[in-house]
């Protein structure tokens, strides 16, 4: 998966789960402030941004962007 394909599925997408860096995360496309994303079973590193594009630059994960990850994301589900 690209970058811009990560993000496309952010914009358009519903609920996004998917593993990286041997921890789990949730994507909440729909939520009213925008995108929000965090840690799954824990509800660590809560966080909200204004677009896909702001989530994949700022989300940190294990110190480094998101967006230096995609290639170790894995989704498990996708609505």
């Amino acid at each position: 998966m690209t970058r811009e394909e990560f993000i496309e599925m952010i914009d358009t997408g519903g609920d996004i789960m998917f593993d990286c860096d041997g921890r789990s995360y949730t994507i909440l496309c729909w939520a009213d402030g925008g995108p929000d994303i965090a840690e799954q079973v824990t509800e660590d590193n809560h966080r909200c941004f204004p677009d896909g594009e702001a989530l994949v630059n700022g989300y940190i994960v294990n110190g480094k962007p998101l967006e230096e990850c995609i290639g170790q994301i894995r989704i498990t589900f996708c609505s």
